[in-house]
């Protein structure tokens, strides 16, 4: 289990870097929100910095591709191919 932690007052968040990534089956990716602001639309938070030039091999199994989750009172969009192409990042969405 991977635990990404957003600050939504500061707009912070945590940040893996790693030379290719690869997401085990049945992994879950668990996300907490310590603050308590409201996110511009458009906000991007990168989770994982892919550095390799391969896509990320997998996803998490409560994480799907273009799924949207609610916490506090921000909405994210995931995406496997944001950032450069190949990293992980949560958008902030209507």
């Amino acid at each position: 289990m991977r635990c990404v932690a957003v600050d939504s007052s500061t707009s912070v968040t945590d940040q893996v870097a790693a030379v290719g990534v690869s997401v085990s089956p049945g992994a879950q990716f668990d996300f907490l929100d310590t603050g308590n602001g409201t996110l511009p639309v458009g906000t991007v938070f990168t989770v994982i910095n892919n550095t390799s030039a391969d896509p990320i091999a997998g996803t998490f199994s409560n994480l799907p591709d273009g799924a949207t989750f609610t916490s506090n009172s921000n909405t994210y969009q995931v995406n496997y191919a944001g950032g450069d192409g190949n990293d992980l990042t949560l958008t902030v969405v209507p």
